[in-house]
């Protein structure tokens, strides 16, 4: 047989398959391995998958940042200034504060589930939540709908 024009590859390289009398081949039989399953999407008479609230915050100047993750927020919000177990992917929102009384990074806001949760990073002038003052340092939920005032800037947190 003429091998012009086929890819040989060199020996030993793809193992040979046992012969039947070749010990080890009378080992038992052979594993199968599970296919990969299809669902298929629900049907038209199917309920509707349940909608998860979604958080988003109303920032001075009429920005609305979606809080799908955890957000640390500040004059130049750091990583390093959290010492949250999602440190690592939470995101960055820097806020415009010509007083500079919000801190460099002031406060966590988390969603958790249908909640959200903001966190004072021990800022220096604080985190009020519908006007009641949050511990540093101790998760405190946010009603939908609170203002929380970050230093003297006011944040609108809505769920939808």
């Amino acid at each position: 047989m003429d091998d012009s024009g086929f890819i040989v590859p060199p020996p030993g390289l793809i193992p040979s398959c046992p012969s039947p009398s070749s010990p080890g081949a009378s080992d038992g039989p052979v594993p199968v391995r599970p296919l990969p399953a299809f669902t298929p999407p629900p049907g038209p008479g199917a309920p509707p998958a349940p909608v998860r609230p979604v958080w988003r915050l109303l920032l001075p100047g009429g920005r609305a940042v979606p809080v799908t993750r955890t957000i640390l927020v500040g004059r130049n919000p750091s990583r390093s200034a959290y010492a949250g177990a999602d440190a690592a992917d939470a995101e960055l929102i820097a806020l415009d504060d010509p007083t500079s009384t919000v801190s460099k990074t002031h406060a966590a806001l988390t969603p958790e589930g249908d909640t959200l949760r903001v966190t004072d990073l021990h800022s220096t002038n604080g985190v009020l939540v519908g006007g009641a003052r949050a511990e540093p340092g101790e998760p405190t939920i946010v009603p939908p709908g609170a203002r929380l005032l970050l230093g003297d800037l006011l944040v609108d947190a809505e769920r939808s």
